[in-house]
């Protein structure tokens, strides 16, 4: 995730992630790949947004050499550790998508799981799909989704959605703003320590939706070429009701 410092919420963050179809977006991965590149070609992949680094590590056993990044210092300590070995293989920086500075050029930058919706202005994504683009190679391909205005409005915001286990609880709280199509989540948690008492955690974060034609323009804006958009994890036209924007993004 990025746009947001993540701090305890960091500790949480896979629970919270338990059902997250990350088969879904390694598969689309995969297919795009094999569409642009061909074959079984072993690509350069830059993970933005990367989280606590599940999707960097899947890509890295399917052979790719794989710069993971993220906003969150927390996020990478459990992305590192969840990695639990040394590799060449995979690499993890704490940078800021607006201001990327890898390695090396790659063939590929994927940012899944809506991280760019963390991005609340407009000269912010911009400034994250210029970054993105100057870290590609000559044909390099940007594959990321967002959420829909739709679903921010109907379906994420002024709900409240909570779980209840043996050792922890959580309360997620939700506040849509019409005027700017964002959303503002409240997150509690209350974790059982040793001392077999509760401690409590707050963090606030905030997600905005930007129409398709806004998101195309901006591509466009930042050098972008050719831009295909679809919608749920297929490259058909996204619908009324679509819930997630796909796009692919490449330049020459």
């Amino acid at each position: 995730m990025q746009g947001s410092t993540y701090r305890d919420f960091a500790e949480f963050y896979d629970m919270l992630m338990e059902d997250a179809p990350y088969d879904l977006w390694l598969g689309l991965f995969t297919e795009s790949m094999q569409q642009e590149f061909g074959g079984d070609r072993r690509l350069k992949v830059a993970d933005i947004g990367c989280g606590t680094g599940t999707l960097s590590i899947r890509l890295m056993e399917l052979g790719h050499q794989v710069c993971a990044v993220d906003l969150s210092e927390d996020m990478l300590v459990r992305a590192q550790a969840k990695l639990n070995r040394p590799t060449p293989f995979l690499r993890f920086l704490q940078q800021d998508m607006r201001h990327l500075r890898l390695p090396e050029a790659v063939d590929c930058a994927v940012s899944f799981c809506d991280s760019l919706n963390y991005l609340r202005e407009e000269t912010d994504l911009l400034a994250a799909f210029q970054s993105i683009r100057s870290q590609l190679k000559p044909d390099g391909v940007f594959l990321f989704d967002m959420h829909t205005p739709y679903h921010l409005e109907q379906e994420l915001g002024q709900e409240t959605f909570y779980d209840i286990r043996e050792d922890i609880a959580y309360i997620w709280q939700s506040r849509f703003d019409g005027r700017r199509c964002e959303v503002e989540y409240d997150v509690t948690f209350f974790a059982k320590t040793e001392a077999d008492v509760y401690r409590r955690f707050q963090e606030t974060h905030w997600q905005r939706a930007y129409p398709r034609e806004v998101i195309e323009g901006l591509l466009r804006q930042a050098g972008f070429e050719k831009v295909t958009c679809g919608a749920d994890f297929h490259w058909n036209e996204p619908g009324e009701g679509a819930k997630r924007y796909f796009f692919k993004a490449k330049i020459r």
